[in-house]
């Protein structure tokens, strides 16, 4: 199963173990603060990973994306389709980049790749849940045509909920 891009340059596809060394190596600061919650280990990576593809394959709520440039892993997205804080018929997004890819629109174009197909799941809205001090995220909402909807509190923390209607 792949996702492209209408320029063929990027994809989504589902995340396989074999991705964790990679996703691992691109692993900075501001993922593991910012989406991660903390610093992993490549054997907990890769635990992780298998556990998505088992979400694949057992039509769980989590769809986890590597996001491609070229063929190359550049960061993943993840759609939840249920969850504290979300509505029946909403799907959370979360998404992130290694260093190296930021700054050229891909999280953008990937965010709308994986929208594109949570409507195609039945999803009637996205949501996307950002720390308020987190501006490139919300910069990324706001491109992919996200509105700020307000604020939720998960754990003590403090997030701002972004919505996209996909009817």
């Amino acid at each position: 199963m792949r996702f492209s891009g209408l320029d063929g340059e990027l994809a989504l596809s589902p995340l396989r173990p074999d991705d964790a060394e990679a996703h691992f190596a691109g692993e900075d600061p501001e993922l593991i603060r910012w989406l991660n919650g903390g610093p992993g280990t490549l054997a907990g990576t890769r635990e992780y990973f298998r556990h998505c593809q088992e979400e694949w394959a057992s039509g769980g709520s989590l769809r986890a994306f590597g996001i491609r440039v070229n063929g190359v892993l550049a960061g993943t997205v993840d759609l939840r389709f249920s969850g504290e804080h979300l509505a029946p018929g909403e799907a959370n997004v979360a998404y992130g980049l290694y260093p190296v890819w930021r700054g050229r629109g891909f999280a953008t174009r990937a965010v709308l790749l994986a929208v594109r197909y949570a409507a195609g799941e039945g999803a009637r809205r996205a949501v996307i849940m950002v720390e308020p001090e987190n501006a490139n995220s919300s910069a990324v909402a706001r491109r992919a045509g996200f509105e700020l909807s307000g604020q939720v509190t998960e754990d003590g923390e403090v997030f701002d909920r972004y919505f996209l209607d996909l009817r």
